[in-house]
Formats: structure tokens, C-alpha cells, sequence
């Protein structure tokens, strides 16, 4: 199968075939883009929080596929999924067996110059915000649910991945392509959302034409190697080894001036110090050792004020507990234990099913008035998140 398209290259519009890479048609002679079948390379969906970026998001990532799928990560090609408008906030991961991404480069042979990237079937559908394209072939199903998201499944499959997506949210738009399937043209009218057939009737719906290969679906080429970067990396850095000797040498230079201005402020601030300790043995700390002065002079003045309130606010859990209990019947939690502890207050183990449930959990308790806080959080295989919240309400309600 080849279907023609076109994408932008140094400002202008060039075709660019895609070839499936399993048929029996050879490869064209120009570049060209080569399809492998979606089923075996998905994207795995992950529930990420935005404020991870870099590596960090990538290890936390890893970490949840892990405890999501168990096993290893052996013999498997993952790489982020960097789709759409927002491809640093990237949440799914692309996954393929390692063996088989070695038979596709073989696949390729001689027309491996040619081919500008290997990607799954269903990344070479084109794709617009709000709108899903649905195609389907003799065995199964190929579909693309925006810029961000698609697959490749047998119809049973395809039609619980499309419900689930439903759920999620809908678009404005269906392009339907592809001879009829029963069971998901029958799901698809039950939505009461234009289906099409012309990508050009789309725009009548308030939905932009879709195109291929325009949310960096290109940069998951499965022909590309990582391990490979990183080596091509390292050389770019052994290439730089002579100016970077010359600027540390710069920068030892600079060192040793400022050691001598620094040998002085060390000395003034050793004395400094000496004249803090021995004011602190006076008034603070009459015995043990001094070794962090600011943090042993808060943990006084903590404990100073802790007894004091001690004395002026009774705990009271069971009007914690009270207020809790409302709140907690209103959301979908399993309560696994509950415990008081001085200083904390009232502590709740519970599950719950994500991160977003818990923070709309904590803070539906704080209107309530409770002053609750998250402990501990951490997701768990097959249970969503298990959390502890500490909670605490006062005698004269000074502290909530």
C-alpha cells in the first residue's frame, strides 16, 4: 500500500509516499516515509504531571511503565512520544520489541538512504486537533484521536479502545475511511457527531483540515537509533576536550585569586560563628553540640511554641474526624487505616483512583475546615494512589 502525501521541507511542499513496509509492493525510489503495523508498536498512555521535564520525566515515566506492566525493560525500543503542540509535556511512550524493529531496518535493505523515518501505521494517518480518523482494512482497524494519540487493534480491541476514548472526551469530528465495519460504524453514528468521508467537509464542522506528519510524528522514527545519539554526542564532546582545557584552566586561575580574598571572609566568619555559639550556650543551648545554628535555633523555637500551644489548644480528632467523614463519603476513597498522632493530628491512609482525585480530595477537606495536608502519595500498581493525610482542628479554632 502507498498513499501519497505531502509535507514541508526548508519552506516548500514536496511528496513524500508512504510504503507499507510488510506488503509485497517494493519500495519507490524517492524518499519515502515506511509503515509498520501499529499493533506492534503502541503508545502507552502515563499520567505524568506537568511539572516534569528532561530526564526526569522520562525516569518517572520508565518507572511507571514498570510498575504498570511489571518485568523489565529488556529487549524493548522505548522512546517519548513527543506529539503535538506541546511535545515536552509529553505523556504516552512508544514501544516496540527490539527484534522486531531489527527485522523492519532489514526490511528496508537498500532503500534504507531513501527512507526518512519507519513509524507506525496509524502515526501516517493524518491528524487535526478535534477530530478523529478512523480507517479500516480487511483485519483491523487504524485510528488517529487527535494529534496526540492512536492506534492499530483487531475491531473487538478497536472498539473498547474507542470507548475508552470516549469517555475521556469526544471530538468534533469523525473522518471515516475504509470498507464498512458493522460494530464500529454502529458505535460511531451513536455519538451524534459529523462522520466524513472528504477531508475537505470538514472545515464546514469547525475543524481544520488534517495533515500528515505536521505534530513531529517524524521524530519517532523507530529507524533511529538513541543509543546512537548519545555516541554521535559524546564524540561532538571529545571533538570540544581542547577548549574546554583551556577554559578550566581559566577557571583555575580565576579559583586560586578568589582563595586568597576567601581566605579572609573564612576567618571573619569563623569568628563570627565562634561569638554565635557562645551567645546560643547562654541563652539556647546550654548543652550538646551546636552543629547547624540557624536549623537548631528554629527546632527551639518550634518546640517552644508547640508547647505553648499545647497548653492554649485542646486537639480535638473527633471533630476532625467529623468534619473528614462528610467530605470522604462525597469521593471515591478506600480508607485503610486511621491513626492519631501528637503534632500531626488526625492521620487517614487511604486509596484513591489519581492524583487529580487527591488534590480535589484535599481540597474539598479544607473548605470543610480541616487543615489537611498530603503526607505521603504514591501510585500503586492496579490501585490508582495511595496517600496519607494528616488533619488537625483547635479547641478555639485558631488553627483549621
Amino acid at each position: 500500500m502507498s498513499l501519497t502525501l505531502t509535507r514541508k521541507s526548508r519552506g516548500q511542499s514536496a511528496p513524500l509516499p508512504v510504503h507499507d513496509l510488510t506488503g509485497d509492493a517494493p519500495p519507490p525510489r524517492a524518499p519515502f516515509v515506511a509503515s509498520v503495523p501499529g499493533a506492534a508498536a503502541p503508545l502507552v498512555p502515563l499520567n505524568l504531571p506537568a511539572a516534569l521535564m528532561g530526564q526526569a520525566r522520562d525516569r518517572v515515566a520508565r518507572r511507571q511503565l514498570r510498575d504498570a506492566y511489571g518485568g523489565t525493560e529488556a529487549g524493548l525500543d522505548i522512546r517519548p512520544a513527543r506529539l503535538g503542540s506541546a511535545p515536552d509535556l509529553w505523556t504516552r511512550l512508544l514501544i516496540t520489541d527490539a527484534g522486531d524493529r531489527r527485522d523492519w531496518l532489514r526490511a528496508l535493505g537498500v532503500f534504507a538512504p531513501q527512507c526518512r523515518a519507519v513509524l507506525p501505521d496509524f502515526l501516517c494517518l493524518p491528524a487535526a486537533p478535534d477530530l478523529w480518523v478512523i480507517e479500516t482494512t480487511a483485519t483491523g482497524v487504524i485510528a488517529r484521536l487527535g494529534p496526540e494519540d492512536g492506534f492499530a487493534a483487531e475491531p473487538d480491541l478497536a472498539l473498547a479502545l474507542l470507548q475508552e476514548a470516549a469517555r475521556t472526551g469526544m471530538p468534533r469530528a469523525i473522518l471515516r475511511n475504509g470498507p464498512a465495519r458493522a460494530e464500529i460504524d454502529t458505535f460511531l453514528t451513536a455519538q451524534n457527531l459529523p462522520i466524513c468521508s472528504d477531508p475537505a467537509d470538514l472545515t464546514t464542522h469547525g475543524v481544520t483540515a488534517p495533515a500528515r506528519f505536521a505534530y513531529n510524528e517524524l521524530s519517532l522514527d523507530l529507524a533511529r537509533d538513541p543509543g546512537a545519539e548519545r555516541a554521535e554526542m559524546r564524540g561532538i564532546l571529545s571533538r570540544l576536550g581542547l577548549p574546554f582545557a583551556l577554559a578550566v584552566l581559566g577557571l583555575a586561575g580565576w579559583i586560586a585569586a578568589a582563595m586568597i580574598e576567601t581566605g579572609t571572609l573564612t576567618a571573619q566568619g569563623l569568628a563570627y560563628r565562634q561569638n554565635a555559639e557562645r551567645i546560643l550556650r547562654q541563652v539556647m543551648i546550654p548543652t550538646g553540640p551546636i552543629l547547624d545554628i540557624r536549623s537548631q535555633v528554629a527546632q527551639t523555637m518550634d518546640r517552644a511554641r508547640t508547647a505553648r500551644s499545647e497548653v492554649e489548644n485542646e486537639a480535638r480528632p473527633l471533630d476532625v474526624l467529623r468534619r473528614a467523614g462528610a467530605v470522604l463519603g462525597n469521593h471515591e476513597t478506600t480508607i485503610t487505616r486511621v491513626s492519631y498522632q501528637p503534632g500531626a493530628g488526625l492521620v487517614i491512609d487511604l486509596q484513591i483512583t489519581d492524583f487529580a482525585a487527591l488534590d480535589a480530595l484535599v481540597a474539598d477537606l479544607r473548605m470543610a475546615g480541616t487543615e489537611a495536608r498530603v503526607a505521603q502519595s504514591i501510585t500503586r500498581e492496579n490501585t490508582g494512589v495511595d496517600a496519607v493525610l494528616a488533619m488537625a482542628v483547635t479547641e478555639n479554632g485558631a488553627d483549621r
